[in-house]
Order: C-alpha cells, then structure tokens, then sequence
C-alpha cells in the first residue's frame, strides 16, 4: 500500500507504491491524536478512493446477534 521513508529535511514520509501520492507526518495535529496514525489513516483512504484498495483489516459487525443453541 506505502512505503514509510525518511525525509531528505527530516521527518517522516509515507510513499503510496502506486503513484507519486506522499503523505508527510508532520503536517498533522498532534492535537488530533498521533501524528504517524493519522498520516497513515490518510494513506489508507487514498489508497481506497484512487487505487480501490481495501482495508488490511476485515470491519467487525455492528450488531452480532444472539447465537442460537443447537
């Protein structure tokens, strides 16, 4: 999906692998929560709306339900 390189300035970039799409960590708020989660939040949703790349991780489910007993 990226690639997690150091910058030629510092910092730190995230490189999509399928085009020139960059995200760098700290352009972000630490205000809103870890600099690097964000940064790689904003990949992943590039990577989904430009490249139709799914998440890693399979979403949970809202509701379970109850099971029913055999």
């Amino acid at each position: 999906m990226y690639n997690i390189e150091r910058g030629k300035t510092g910092g730190v970039l995230l490189k999509c692998k399928r085009c020139a799409h960059t995200e760098r960590v700290n352009e972000f708020d630490d205000r809103q929560g870890s600099r690097r989660t964000q940064a790689a939040r904003a990949m992943q949703n590039h990577s989904r709306e430009k490249h139709g790349a799914g998440s890693v991780l399979k979403p949970m489910p809202a509701n379970y339900g109850v099971m029913e007993q055999w």
